[in-house]
């Protein structure tokens, strides 16, 4: 047998490893759990509902996105589109990690409802099924437990506290940038392509990004980049 110079291939890390992987984004999304539930509790809302909304939809932000709609007596249909739209960046995501998922259908829908941005990030390409449902387990119990505790400590909590504009949108959009920038490094360094043209494609982006902010507003421009991105990965066969 003749020596190679390629590095071996990683070894893929057993459920403990991952669930300590998974560990440290789940402790970051405590925070804004319990701030969801603090606010569903001062909607009149019980903790079954929000233990139930938790369980069911699975998701920071169309969750906070939901809750002053439904105190306004929106239709069941209403919500629901407003949910996809606000969802609709996991089906490029679901692209991606559709390989990693068991194949019986029970199974193979379970992991896939536990699959949020959080998880995503932490996860990897190589990790066996049962770290990834360990990963996931973990985001998903950390945030569903952290919205069940804040909204048995809205009591607690005096109303003063939480009047006034909060920006709801910060810290979510700050766990995910670190995780985004932790997967910016682990895969640019993968890129064969040269700097020049990585460069170039960066501010492509970047630009397409600043014209349909432009075109369609804050609350939309998004929405064709996630089209795109779907229909890559389509056509990709991802």
């Amino acid at each position: 047998m003749t020596s190679g110079t390629h590095a071996s291939p990683i070894a893929p890390d057993g459920p403990w490893t991952a669930f300590l992987r998974a560990v440290p984004t789940g402790v970051a999304l405590l925070p804004i759990g319990m701030l969801f539930g603090v606010l569903a509790a001062q909607a009149n809302w019980g903790a079954v509902d929000v233990l139930i909304f938790s369980l069911l939809g699975f998701s920071g932000s169309g969750q906070f996105a939901l809750l002053p709609l439904a105190d306004q007596g929106l239709g069941i249909l209403t919500m629901l589109l407003m949910a996809i739209s606000i969802n609709c960046r996991y089906i490029p995501i679901a692209f991606t990690t559709s390989s990693r998922l068991p194949r019986h259908p029970v199974r193979r829908a379970f992991f896939a409802h536990l699959l949020g941005d959080e998880a995503y990030a932490v996860e990897r390409p190589h990790d066996p099924h049962a770290s990834i449902l360990a990963i996931r387990l973990t985001i998903y119990g950390a945030w569903v437990l952290s919205t069940l505790v804040g909204a048995f400590a809205t009591q607690l909590i005096p109303h003063s506290l939480l009047v006034g504009d909060i920006n709801l949108g910060f810290p979510a959009s700050a766990v995910l940038l670190v995780l985004s920038l932790g997967q910016l490094k682990a895969r640019v360094p993968q890129i064969s392509a040269s700097w020049r043209r990585r460069l170039l494609e960066i501010g492509l982006c970047v630009a397409v990004a600043l014209l349909l902010f432009t075109l369609l507003g804050r609350a939309w421009f998004w929405l064709p980049s996630i089209g795109f991105s779907t229909w890559r990965l389509w056509r990709a066969g991802a």
